[in-house]
């Protein structure tokens, strides 16, 4: 963007780029080992803990693709007679001798003499004869046994997700039970005297705590257990107190305190009994970041106080973070590029993400534009947006038009199926 206007520098010497504290947070992140065996169909949404290899080959037979008939691709030239049928489930002869065929189903098991399966649209019936209006090559709608997997070859590998497609997988295969990671435990909790639960009266001075259902909604899956600790006082005592109660945890999380205010509790505490071992990162929002060890094998994170902050580390930070604990391949989808509606300002100095919507013009085409106002108290620009505006730390904004890098989320809305 083309401005004769002077910008205000936003870098900090000081700060890691988001590339490089990810990269630190991979090296240092212990992996969760605990296990437990469930049966597949308890097991949606869990981690495999190891790699499941297959004990049989599926399909184990030649079996049909097609309703039809079971033939000898060399005979199909003539008039054949139907000898018996195969049925999926109950399969017929194992043979056809020259000149006939078999009646089968989808998925039965094919005679061994058979090498085509002509579909019944493709023959006209007479009886217990039958003529192939076009002719079949051998091979044609044939299912080879282990065309689906192969005895002993890889299923699913460790550290990937029970879902549907794995579950009706590992149960094609005659297997109904599977080792999985137990849920990995975090413990959550917020920092500040101006806050109050939803529910309860507020006080002169005081606001509602976004921070906590916002993060335990995002962090919540059935591969992981939040354990919400509540809303931390603004004294070293009590910051000291959630460091205990937190004890049995894998993983540490909050919200606010982190920063060098008066009032920031939770970074001192934690060089005193734990590690720390970054504190600012150049991105926006969410520099005052800290990650460390608030005990040995023990993560902590420390997000910033304000929510959009707070939400938007948790998903560029934390979330890889646990993948990374859990074993499982972290991988971010390559961003889009769109053209722009509308125009961004930006201060040099930090990578900045702004929230914005992907839309179609008139014409179809598809664009992104801001969600308006980007202060990191704006809980509303989360339910507006289905995607980040990603500009680079020497950008100081985009005109309209321009192409920008956009990385779509559904993890803030539910306007995404």
């Amino acid at each position: 963007m083309n401005s004769s206007t002077r910008l205000y520098n936003d870098a900090d010497p000081s700060a890691l780029s988001i590339e490089a504290a990810r990269e630190r947070i991979r090296q240092r992140m212990p992996l969760h080992t605990r296990t437990e065996t469930l049966r597949c169909a308890e097991a949606l949404g869990r981690i495999v803990a190891s790699d499941i290899q297959s004990p049989i080959s599926v399909p184990p037979f030649r079996a049909s693709a097609m309703d039809g008939y079971a033939v000898r691709s060399a005979d199909c030239t003539q008039t054949l007679t139907i000898v018996g049928q195969s049925l999926a489930g109950h399969p017929g002869a194992d043979t056809v001798q020259v000149g006939t065929c078999q009646r089968i189903t989808t998925g039965a098991r094919i005679p061994d003499d058979a090498d085509a399966v002509v579909q019944q649209e493709n023959a006209i019936r007479q009886n217990n004869t039958l003529q192939i209006t076009h002719l079949p090559e051998a091979g044609l709608n044939v299912r080879s046994p282990g065309s689906d997997s192969s005895q002993g070859s890889m299923l699913i590998e460790a550290g990937s997700t029970m879902g549907a497609a794995q579950i009706a997988l590992l149960s094609a295969h005659g297997i109904d039970e599977v080792l999985v990671l137990t849920p990995l435990v975090i413990a959550l909790f917020s920092t500040g005297d101006e806050l109050q639960s939803a529910g309860q009266v507020l006080e002169p001075g005081q606001i509602y705590d976004a921070n906590r259902p916002l993060l335990k909604s995002l962090l919540s899956s059935p591969a992981i257990c939040v354990v919400d600790l509540g809303i931390c006082k603004d004294t070293e005592r009590d910051v000291q107190k959630m460091f205990l109660a937190a004890a049995d945890a894998d993983l540490v999380v909050s919200s606010g305190g982190v920063s060098v205010g008066d009032a920031d509790f939770v970074r001192p505490v934690l060089e005193k009994q734990g590690q720390l071992d970054i504190w600012k990162i150049a991105m926006k929002p969410g520099r005052p970041l800290t990650f460390g060890f608030s005990q040995e094998l023990q993560v902590f994170f420390g997000l910033p106080g304000n929510p959009v902050s707070a939400a938007i580390t948790a998903l560029q930070l934390v979330k890889p973070a646990i993948g990374h604990m859990l074993g499982m391949p972290v991988h971010q989808l390559p961003p889009l590029q769109l053209p722009l509606e509308g125009m961004l300002r930006k201060n040099p100095g930090r990578v900045e993400y702004q929230r914005a919507v992907m839309s179609t013009n008139d014409g179809g085409v598809w664009q992104v534009s801001t969600t308006g106002l980007q202060d990191s108290h704006v809980l509303s620009s989360l339910h507006k947006a289905n995607c980040l505006i990603e500009l680079d730390v020497d950008s100081s904004g985009a005109s309209p038009g321009e192409i920008v890098t956009v990385i779509p989320f559904s993890h803030f809305s539910d306007n995404v199926l």
